[in-house]
């Protein structure tokens, strides 16, 4: 007897083959460009969670993995090289900094008509104003 299991996501290349191997019915479906960009957003947002709730090392490590494929399947599908998106990490890091100072913060101030008044005000669920 056979258990159906909802799955409508995005599953590794060989895992359909490996599953099919082991018995399993996998039902696929080849995904547009737009469907496909859509999905690997949504894998990203899906591994990344998976980064949070890692508990040890080795699955650090295996969840980074997972991160960075999806990466490279975005850069690939938008032709973006791994190359431009170091360059702008690298840019970026010079420019902002990195993470690396653990600089968290809990309240800023901001003059009234700057851009990070401006910024804050334009998401206001991200940023509550503090009275």
């Amino acid at each position: 007897m056979m258990h159906k299991f909802l799955q409508n996501k995005l599953w590794r290349d060989k895992m359909p083959d490996i599953k099919r191997a082991a018995g399993s019915i996998v039902h696929t479906k080849e995904l547009g460009d737009a469907e496909y960009a859509f999905q690997l957003r949504i894998k990203l947002t899906e591994e990344t969670a998976e980064v949070c709730v890692a508990q040890s090392k080795n699955e650090l490590i295996e969840e980074f993995a997972d991160v960075l494929e999806v990466i490279d399947a975005l850069c690939a599908l938008h032709k973006i090289a791994a190359e431009d998106v170091q360059k702008a990490q690298v840019k970026k890091r010079e420019e902002k900094g990195g993470f690396y100072e653990r600089a968290f913060v809990t309240i800023a101030e901001h003059p009234a008509g700057s851009g990070g008044e401006l910024y804050c005000r334009a998401q206001p669920d991200k940023y509550p104003e503090v009275l």
